[in-house]
């Protein structure tokens, strides 16, 4: 189970209950009342992390029949699955979909069993990303098992980090790069490749728009590419980059700015200047999980981080 490895730190809060008088409303998406359907075998746990845009719960909830106004007043909410199935307002829910709402909404919800899943509250609507155009309410999205399972393993290496890291402002410094990995991720979710066609005739829009990227992340140096960044200097949405990177290059925005992100760090790489290290490298390009990073780089040049290091040191 996702909770059971995390432990308590500098960073990330951890709540466990055994007794359901001891319980306490969750307060992150709204206030509502929980009936359990076996108060005498009551077990509750989650871990809460904040980061710079907004705050994140993962929780394993408990079997019970739930109402409550979920919700917030300012950006957006959504429920990501682990292990999940409940019926909520009349419509079954399970694994394989993510909620997503605007706004506050109440909810009815009847819950067989003790279900896992990650509660999260971004700062912004994320409107300029293309997610849940709709101006309130609660959205249901299904998505394809391959978007979730990555979905899933960042958030797990998320809260995995957070619980192992006591230095808050370590930590604090890769925020940035956390989160576009997470939003990369929800952008595959909520907006899935099919559904980032360009209209007939605008090829050559499109094809203007990634020379505008290149010039602009040929300008960022060893500064990390961010969508956000890159998409507010073009004067244009995040969706509007990932409709032309698609178009262009049939492949998302997020593995296009992570392809140019694997080559500066590689070339920074094959200069092998005194004292630099491999970490260093990957967390200045905004690689925070190495395993990953190394897996990525490999993949992309045909041998690890250090092998290129340790051959530009031979030269």
């Amino acid at each position: 189970m996702p909770l059971g490895r995390l432990k308590p730190s500098r960073v990330l809060g951890i709540e466990r209950f055994s007794d359901f008088g001891e319980f306490r409303a969750n307060e992150v998406l709204g206030l509502g009342t929980s009936t359990p359907f076996h108060p005498r075998d009551f077990s509750m746990a989650r871990a809460i992390l904040p980061l710079q845009d907004g705050l994140f719960v993962l929780q394993r909830a408990f079997a019970r029949r739930l109402e409550v106004d979920i919700g917030t007043d300012r950006g957006v909410g959504l429920t990501i699955p682990f292990s999940f199935h409940s019926v909520t307002n009349g419509r079954e829910i399970d694994s394989s979909t993510v909620n997503v709402v605007r706004g506050k909404v109440p909810i009815k919800s009847i819950e067989q069993r003790a279900n896992t899943y990650l509660m999260m509250r971004f700062n912004s609507d994320m409107r300029h990303r293309g997610w849940a155009d709709y101006d309130s309410g609660l959205g249901f999205f299904r998505s394809h098992d391959a978007a979730m399972a990555r979905l899933r393993a960042t958030i797990l290496n998320m809260f995995c980090l957070a619980s192992e890291s006591n230095d808050p402002r370590q930590f604090d410094a890769l925020n940035r790069p956390i989160q576009e990995t997470l939003l990369a991720c929800l952008d595959d979710t909520l907006v899935p490749a099919d559904g980032l066609a360009a209209r007939r005739g605008s090829f050559d829009k499109h094809n203007k728009l990634i020379a505008r990227l290149d010039e602009v992340a040929a300008t960022y140096g060893s500064r990390p590419l961010y969508s956000d960044d890159l998409a507010t200097t073009l004067g244009v949405s995040v969706r509007t980059l990932q409709t032309a990177t698609q178009a262009v290059h049939g492949v998302s925005l997020h593995h296009y700015l992570r392809l140019k992100r694997l080559w500066a760090t590689r070339i920074q790489l094959m200069t092998g200047r005194a004292g630099l290290s491999v970490k260093a490298a990957a967390l200045g390009n905004g690689f925070w999980h190495l395993g990953d990073f190394s897996r990525g780089y490999r993949l992309a040049f045909g041998e690890t981080p250090s092998e290129t290091l340790a051959r530009s040191r031979r030269l």
